[in-house]
């Protein structure tokens, strides 16, 4: 199966996200009222994560690492896609109700089979296959968090810190669970980098401790910020020591390699208490650190790594408002107090920018795969 057929799926769902946190952003200004947010939310946490991030990390690896995906593969794949275009349209309707449960528990259900078919095809280098696989007992690991959902809304617990952890925890190993350990393989792959078990197991425990972190939202503890610790720099030595691997690769790797040791230093600054505390206090800090995550690693990762050329004015374009809303959230007083206009307005003026850079970078690639032989 030609990999072109698979990219336009994420693609379309990245530009479908992109313009429903637009939406939002609108919204969030003002400028609608009875507005449905946390439907729309929902719809544009699962059409990134899901629709973008996780659709082409599948096929990056399915085309790296196998002889190519089959046809009973790529229907399981098909199949992925419609759950998440109902899911998409039950989440803007509803919530987090019936048909949207119905359709997300289809759709993670569908993904085991796939993943294990994957495991099943995986060609190469074992070490990194290894990784592979952490990944995908990540992914496995992750949805514990939703299965414990039900039962704790049954025991009338969803109002406890509980409820949101359950959450956290599925976002911490996909984030920061296959993901993550996937990107490191692809990166990986460009290198001459020979991973040993002393690596596997810094990544890992890593990954794990690093969870410890989201407790910080809930509970106030100063083993939770140890543990934490503990985790960055396992994984931020474990990233240090690529270095030299790195050094001779394309720039554009490059730069994602020194991304991902950016993402593991600003997590050993979150474990500092008086740090911790303030990221709980303020919701606008969370989100420009989830959005960093987004639209700072995985989807300029997925860029470079479809390894089509790309006009040098739209990265300028997408790096240029990226860092203005990113600036926004984290500074809100201070970009207030520069242009005297409302912070709400320049965030909707920034991410109006990046939904531009995206929906021009997402035509580009599909034009260009389109007529790809």
């Amino acid at each position: 199966m030609h990999p072109k057929k698979l990219w336009i799926y994420p693609l379309i769902f990245g530009m479908l996200g992109a313009f429903i946190g637009l939406v939002l952003r609108y919204a969030f200004a003002g400028n609608i009222s009875n507005f449905p947010f946390k439907n729309l939310l929902h719809a544009h946490s699962h059409s990134m994560l899901l629709g973008l991030i996780l659709n082409a990390l599948i096929i990056l690896i399915w085309t790296s690492f196998t002889k190519g995906i089959d046809k009973i593969s790529y229907r399981y794949y098909i199949v992925l896609q419609v759950c998440l275009a109902f899911m998409t349209v039950a989440f803007i309707l509803q919530g987090y109700a019936f048909y949207s449960i119905v359709f997300s528990t289809v759709h993670l259900w569908t993904s085991y089979i796939l993943l294990i078919r994957l495991w099943k095809r995986l060609e190469g280098n074992k070490q990194l296959l290894k990784l592979i696989k952490i990944g995908v007992v990540f992914h496995f690991v992750s949805s514990l968090g939703p299965y414990a959902l039900g039962p704790l809304m049954v025991l009338d617990l969803k109002e406890s810190p509980w409820y949101q952890q359950a959450i956290f925890f599925y976002l911490h190993f996909q984030f920061f669970g296959i993901f993550f350990t996937w990107l490191l393989a692809l990166l990986i792959q460009k290198t001459k980098l020979v991973l040993t078990k002393k690596h596997l197991l810094g990544i890992v425990f890593g990954l794990i401790f690093m969870y410890a972190h989201s407790l910080d939202y809930s509970f106030n503890h100063w083993l939770i910020q140890f543990v934490g610790a503990l985790g960055s720099i396992l994984l931020l030595l474990t990233l240090t020591s690529f270095y030299t691997s790195f050094s001779g690769i394309k720039k554009q790797y490059k730069t994602i390699y020194y991304i991902t040791i950016l993402i593991a230093a600003i997590n050993l600054i979150g474990s500092i208490p008086i740090v911790a505390q303030f990221l709980v206090d303020n919701r606008f800090v969370l989100i420009a650190w989830l959005h960093f995550l987004f639209l700072g690693l995985y989807l300029p990762f997925i860029w470079v790594f479809i390894e089509k050329k790309i006009n040098f004015l739209v990265w300028i374009l997408y790096l240029v408002f990226f860092v203005f809303s990113e600036l926004l959230l984290i500074f809100p007083e201070v970009l207030h107090n520069i242009f005297n206009i409302s912070v709400m307005n320049l965030l909707l003026f920034a991410y109006l920018g990046i939904f531009l850079s995206i929906l021009i970078m997402h035509t580009t690639f599909i034009i260009k795969i389109s007529h790809a032989k």
